[in-house]
């Protein structure tokens, strides 16, 4: 048996490679491209935290305003009962709902503010605008300033009779 080998005397192509040139514009796309991952990263973090902050202070607003239908409307303007002003955190720790409130986070100030009803109407010597104003600024970087309101009527025969005297 004869086996015959073929030796080509041509020598094999050299694997190619890429250029300095090509390298480096590589190697500034791929840059340009983690910046921008890293940017985005850290731009939705930012809305994230904000949005909870915002939602916390939505959450503690409501909380006031809730608490406040149930109150008669005496106790509604005695300011010894109904405290004008209040500190709350973003996660309360001791003392929640008292003056002496201890949390940890981003610290929420807040006012509460009672005034006859702007409008004339045969039933309006009977109502209060209620203004629930809250302020905060942002943990993090930048220190931003954020303040919020809320605003209800306080009809004097509202739920508080309902729930407490039953009258209909």
């Amino acid at each position: 048996m004869k086996i015959w080998v073929s030796i080509n005397k041509t020598p094999l192509p050299r694997p190619s490679a890429f250029t300095l040139i090509e390298v480096l514009m590589g190697a500034a796309v791929m840059s340009v491209v983690f910046v921008s991952i890293f940017g985005v990263l850290t731009m939705g973090l930012f809305v994230s935290g904000t949005s909870r902050e915002n939602l916390r202070a939505t959450q503690i607003m409501l909380d006031k305003m809730e608490g406040l239908r149930l109150y008669s409307p005496t106790q509604l303007t005695n300011t010894m009962f109904l405290l004008q002003s209040f500190t709350n955190w973003f996660s309360e720790t001791n003392n929640i709902g008292l003056q002496n409130v201890q949390g940890y986070g981003v610290m929420y100030t807040g006012s509460i503010a009672i005034a006859p009803v702007s409008f004339a109407a045969s039933y309006s010597s009977n109502m209060q605008q209620v203004t629930v104003n809250i302020g905060w600024v942002s943990g993090g970087q930048g220190n931003i300033a954020h303040t919020r309101s809320m605003s209800t009527f306080y009809a004097n025969q509202g739920l508080y009779n309902y729930v407490w005297t039953n009258k209909y």
